[in-house]
């Protein structure tokens, strides 16, 4: 039995000057499918085409050199039409090979996709254990009826077996199998990049937030979160066989308790873990407070992103945030006091939002004083309330996924405008968000000489791509 795991790349043309900034960062889901595939004897390959940029040509003469019984597939809604595209010249190859497809979108639109693409399962939920049952099933030629948390084609009609219970010990999975991908060409989000290279790591699962945006309340997943012992464990794992020197947390909130967060750096400044490397995290501004940040600065944590959404408090009630302005602006503060960098996610184009809401959340952004800001336009992703809600509505009628992304240059591509905007005010309102932020004195000057993260390089070229804009714009 072999098993071929993809992560296909994006419609990077769909990002015209922001491409250069578009790094590949480790696909931490596949690394997990991998690793229980592994220990249970399943020989297993990657293709992190992100990274290798090879296409659905390049792919299949891959699969053309070696037999794969199974071929997985991650399918996250901007990157869908590129995997059917994959699948499609799989299947025309050699019928026999089982195509599964997982991720938020293809668990969405798991019937239609079955249905119209060259797809035979579906994967719902978390992969590992149903990966490993269904490619034992396929070895063994058992009913795909057994196997639980899948969808499937059988007899021109489609199959949906019992949903599979939660990995409640998320500690009993074994460590991502890094050494399968190409670890040392991984980066994050340029913001987030405090060294290279990096690798990430888990801390837990689900989220038990409601935020309007987000797929992720739309998963069937609660929350779970991972021992701090064993987390330590697993990043002095990493320190010992990897060459990397920054550990980023996947968790939409890490840490979410107070507890955690302190049992977790008590742990890296005991084994002396901080010392070799650094780490940073995505988390809520009302999940701190000053003892937890100032542990966590002294356990290696050199910057925190915070999803602030936006500067006006009735968009941010609107979305469900459950936090204010004016407590954004205190943690921010309390955050920096420690000597931990700060970026700061804002959404422009919320329902409901004016060109003067967009400006406002830009010069909230300024006044807070942040390290580093990103002005993303809304996009109401599959499995997401908003979602819902837009295409309930009819304000959302568009399925060209490969658009559905939050920075689209094209103003007629962008799937979704609030209705007091027009697309090209909302790209150009995107573009002086970070004109403005970025092109401050005080900005470049932290940058160039103080934070260092961003190299020189990236600095001047990203200032040109945005004054370019602004340039074919008025031409």
């Amino acid at each position: 039995m072999r098993v071929l795991l993809i992560n296909p790349q994006f419609e990077f043309k769909k990002f015209g000057s922001f491409t250069r900034f578009m790094e590949p960062m480790p696909s931490i889901g596949l690394a997990y499918i991998a690793s229980v595939l592994v220990k249970n004897g399943i020989e297993i390959e990657i293709i992190d085409d992100f990274v290798l940029r090879l296409g659905a040509k390049g792919i299949l003469s891959v699969i053309k050199k070696k037999k794969f019984d199974i071929v997985g597939i991650s399918c996250l809604t901007p990157s869908a039409p590129i995997t059917f595209s994959i699948a499609a010249a799989i299947k025309s190859y050699d019928s026999k090979i089982l195509i599964v497809l997982g991720n938020i979108h293809a668990v969405v639109f798991a019937g239609d996709i079955l249905k119209k693409e060259a797809v035979d399962v579906i994967v719902h939920g978390e992969g590992e254990y149903t990966m490993l049952e269904l490619a034992k099933a396929v070895a063994s030629g058992a009913d795909l009826a057994q196997v639980k948390g899948i969808s499937f084609k059988q007899d021109g009609k489609i199959v949906h077996t019992p949903p599979r219970e939660l990995i409640e010990n998320l500690d009993e999975l074994p460590y991502p199998q890094w050494q399968l991908f190409p670890f040392t060409k991984y980066a994050f989000l340029p913001f987030m990049d405090v060294k290279k290279p990096g690798l990430s790591i888990l801390g837990s699962r689900g989220c038990p937030y409601r935020c309007r945006f987000c797929s992720l309340p739309n998963t069937g997943t609660k929350y779970r979160e991972r021992d701090p012992k064993k987390i330590a464990d697993e990043i002095e794992y990493v320190i010992h066989n990897f060459p990397v020197k920054q550990i980023s947390f996947v968790d939409p909130i890490f840490p979410l308790s107070k507890k955690v967060g302190l049992e977790f750096s008590e742990e890296m400044v005991r084994r002396k873990l901080h010392n070799k490397i650094v780490w940073t995290c995505e988390t809520r501004i009302d999940r701190m407070d000053r003892e937890l940040l100032k542990a966590m600065r002294q356990a290696g944590c050199r910057r925190i992103m915070y999803g602030l959404e936006s500067g006006v408090q009735a968009l941010l009630d609107n979305i469900g945030k459950g936090f204010s302005v004016d407590y954004v602006k205190r943690i921010i503060k309390l955050t920096q006091q420690e000597d931990i960098s700060v970026a700061g996610v804002f959404m422009i184009g919320l329902p409901g939002e004016t060109r003067a809401m967009t400006q406002q959340t830009i010069d909230f952004a300024k006044q807070i004083d942040l390290d580093f800001a990103k002005f993303a336009i809304t996009v109401p992703f599959p499995g997401s309330q908003l979602y819902e809600d837009l295409t309930r509505t009819g304000e959302l009628k568009r399925q060209d996924w490969e658009n559905f992304t939050t920075f689209n240059t094209n103003p007629k591509e962008l799937v979704y405008v609030p209705g007091n905007m027009k697309p090209e005010e909302l790209i150009e309102m995107q573009r002086k968000g970070h004109r403005d932020f970025y092109l401050r004195p005080e900005i470049i000057f932290r940058q160039l000489f103080k934070i260092r993260t961003i190299s020189i390089k990236d600095l001047f070229s990203g200032f040109f791509s945005l004054f370019s804009h602004g340039l074919h714009k008025n031409n």
